[in-house]
């Protein structure tokens, strides 16, 4: 009986290393194929700006929701990206924590340069509008 518990235990440890190297992330070699760490927060940071940017669109035009496929569609052409592609990249970077980390990362600080950005722009023209003498 014990003899047949170790034997099963061992079938079992077999069973999961196994398991646990079949499923591990495929890495970034892999993924860098498909797409740059680089190219994916690129493209995420617009596709965040493309959903801040529908929010409020759609609230004023309610007929923009049957165009929201062309607005995404705009991105992958800027970005010269198959959507397939994208999402296939995407799908590989999120098995690996790490990687996803990094492009979380990438992502925060390109959306923090553009608001630093719109914020300087803001400023601009608000000093602008000042120095305009009035008639």
């Amino acid at each position: 009986m014990k003899k047949a518990r170790n034997i099963f235990v061992a079938v079992i440890l077999l069973f999961t290393l196994g398991a646990c190297t079949f499923f591990r992330a495929p890495g970034t070699d892999k993924c860098d194929k498909i797409l740059d760490r680089e190219q994916v927060a690129d493209i995420l940071a617009d596709l965040y700006m493309l959903e801040a940017f529908l929010q409020e669109y759609q609230y004023i035009e309610r007929e923009s929701r049957d165009s929201v496929m062309y607005f995404y569609g705009g991105i992958f052409t800027y970005h010269e990206i198959d959507p397939v592609d994208f999402e296939e990249a995407l799908d590989c970077y999120l098995l690996d924590a790490r990687e996803m980390e990094r492009i979380h990362e990438m992502l925060l600080n390109r959306l923090s340069l553009m608001e630093s950005e719109a914020q300087s722009e803001k400023q601009r023209d608000k000093q602008e509008e000042s120095e305009i003498p009035l008639p």
